[in-house]
């Protein structure tokens, strides 16, 4: 079975504008942004995949290159098994594409008029345009709105036209720019319930979102690529990444119940544990949290309970530490 989206050794370069003093001084010499470095990845097919990256990194540059509306100076990228420097056509029948730019709709048009003169540029028939729009009006929720004037719109109407639009050819496929970028918390949520539980678990699409923001590919993404300054720094679940980047130890956090007096004998008997690293403590009510970090491969478990009860230590907790997104970002310095 093969990939929704393949990209192997994918590169792009820009032309970079010139100031005055290289336009007078140095006419003829090229400048060049290299705006994607050897970019590989593979996409699952019915999976929710995120590419994360600060802006710049080159997140965008990629999705117009799968869309077909800029071609690669190098490598190769596949849709669904077709090239997107031969099979142009078929790409862009197989995939829907999600922008934040409302400039593509007309504002004083309806929804469903909107909607009705994209399907036409797709080449559905006039009875076929009219089934169509209905349906993915209903699939984003938008029935009840959808003749009213696209400039009466809410921002988050407008967002989820915008996936209506992206719907009309029924595409196994969709391509995400920052979707809720412009959206406010509570309808960034629902759109993030949307892709997930109805795109992606009920109707089995393939949707790759690229985004700047670590809370929303932490909640949505069942993997995704780190880029920076157009390179794949890592790529995998959550979790694998996390575990690629603790390869020097694991930190755990172990709870205990605050007495006092048995404190100091709980911390010399850890410390006398070798592949113990970094032991730190905050007292809290009623409560003493230890931070250990231990060797890699080092199962001291059975160790630290027995030594912990063995001092008279009542244990509340006791469980790995899990880096979130954002610690992630700033460990790797993006």
């Amino acid at each position: 079975m093969g990939f929704a989206i393949e990209t192997i050794d994918l590169t792009k370069r820009f032309l970079q504008a010139k100031g005055y003093g290289d336009l007078v001084f140095h006419p003829f010499q090229r400048k060049e942004v290299l705006a994607l470095d050897r970019v590989s990845i593979q996409v699952e097919e019915g999976e929710l995949f995120g590419l994360l990256g600060p802006n710049g990194a080159g997140k965008t540059t990629l999705i117009k290159i799968l869309c077909t509306l800029i071609l690669p100076d190098a490598g190769q990228a596949y849709v669904h098994g077709y090239n997107v420097v031969k099979n142009g056509r078929e790409i862009r029948r197989a995939i829907g594409y999600v922008v934040s730019d409302e400039r593509s709709f007309s504002w004083r048009l309806t929804g469903r008029q909107n909607l009705i003169f994209f399907a036409t540029l797709n080449n559905l028939s006039r009875a076929e345009a009219q089934g169509r729009v209905k349906e993915v009006l209903q699939q984003v929720e938008l029935e009840d709105h959808a003749d009213r004037m696209f400039k009466d719109y809410s921002t988050g109407m407008r967002q989820r036209l915008s996936i209506a639009r992206a719907l009309l050819t029924n595409p196994g496929t969709l391509l995400m720019d920052e979707p809720t970028k412009s959206l406010d918390p509570i309808a960034a949520h629902k759109l993030r319930e949307f892709l997930r539980n109805k795109l992606v678990l009920e109707n089995g699409k393939t949707v790759f979102l690229a985004t700047h923001n670590l809370e929303e590919a932490e909640q949505l993404c069942d993997r995704m690529a780190i880029i920076d300054q157009g390179k794949i720094r890592l790529c995998g679940s959550l979790g694998q990444i996390r575990k690629a980047l603790n390869s020097g130890g694991q930190r755990y956090i172990l709870k205990l119940i605050n007495n006092g007096a048995g404190r100091l004998p709980i911390m010399q008997s850890l410390r006398e544990l070798k592949s113990i690293r970094n032991l730190s403590v905050q007292d809290r009510a009623g409560e003493l949290v230890l931070n250990l970090e231990l060797d890699d491969g080092t199962d001291l478990f059975p160790q630290i309970v027995e030594r912990v009860t063995g001092k008279g230590g009542q244990i509340a907790a006791f469980y790995p530490e899990e880096k979130g997104l954002q610690e992630i970002f700033s460990g790797m310095g993006i």
